[in-house]
């Protein structure tokens, strides 16, 4: 269906077959509405240790899947409701990171690196994925979608937009970007152009993605590619790999902006 997106799905699967496999070990079956048994399974699901945000995409996943009870949708139905706020007070989710980092560390790595034209693609791809999830304050899956023909560059600034919604997005226009240009090897738009001119002759007229994979045929890269590439270009800054991941990048670009004096409505 149109009206659900990829991830959606593929989280969607994920629940149904942890569905299936409890019911064939209940005896049971997964397309029953049997209130029972859907309190049971969820509540078995929140026994394992699984986060509450699994449970609650389980309880969506039953929404969409199986028959209203009792003239609610599954999600809806007041002791399912009652069931995920009792799993929610008891396992809260918890924050991602416990602490942030100062992007000055990656943006001081990041210049001391060669000039664009002196680095290889590899190293080249790594800094310009850092480089658009901290002034963009992107999601990876975002990044990822940065459409190669809406390209625009001035003497002043680059301008681009996304082929896909962002995550958060439910109406109105794909999202567009606008980069001013920097003096000195911490330009975003000088990297972007060195990257556009290196790939071109890599590129498929009729491909959209900006990110290309380094080896040949050069085809997209997916989300964690992306975050592989930005993963490592945090570690080559210092930062330990095993504490923050490539999404820790919006967080905290999003507070360094704060701190800097930009309204938080602008970050927003």
């Amino acid at each position: 269906m149109e009206c659900v997106r990829e991830s959606t799905t593929a989280s969607y699967e994920s629940a149904w077959k942890n569905r299936v496999n409890w019911n064939h070990e209940q005896g049971s079956d997964p397309l029953s509405s049997s209130l029972i048994t859907i309190l049971q399974f969820l509540t078995d699901l929140a026994n394992s240790n699984s986060s509450y945000s699994s449970v609650n995409t389980s309880r969506s996943m039953l929404s969409s899947t199986l028959d209203p009870i009792d003239g609610y949708k599954i999600g809806e139905h007041p002791t399912v409701v009652q069931l995920l706020k009792g799993c929610f007070n008891r396992k809260p989710p918890k924050a991602r990171y416990n602490s942030l980092w100062d992007p000055e560390i990656v943006l001081i790595y990041l210049d001391s690196l060669p000039n664009n034209s002196d680095l290889s693609a590899a190293v080249l791809s790594k800094k310009l994925a850092t480089f658009l999830a901290l002034a963009t304050i992107s999601r990876v899956s975002e990044i990822m979608s940065i459409s190669f023909h809406s390209l625009r560059f001035s003497p002043t600034a680059a301008s681009f937009s996304l082929t896909r919604p962002k995550k958060a997005q439910h109406s109105g226009p794909l999202k567009s970007f606008v980069l001013p240009r920097f003096k000195g090897k911490c330009c975003p738009v000088e990297c972007l152009e060195s990257y556009v001119a290196i790939s071109r002759e890599w590129r498929d007229p009729d491909s959209s993605a900006l990110f290309l994979s380094i080896r040949r045929p050069h085809k997209p890269v997916g989300s964690s590619t992306l975050g592989r590439w930005i993963k490592t270009c945090l570690s080559d800054a210092g930062l330990d790999p095993s504490s923050f991941s490539a999404h820790s990048t919006r967080g905290d670009a999003a507070s360094k902006a704060v701190k800097q004096g930009i309204p938080v409505d602008t970050v927003l």
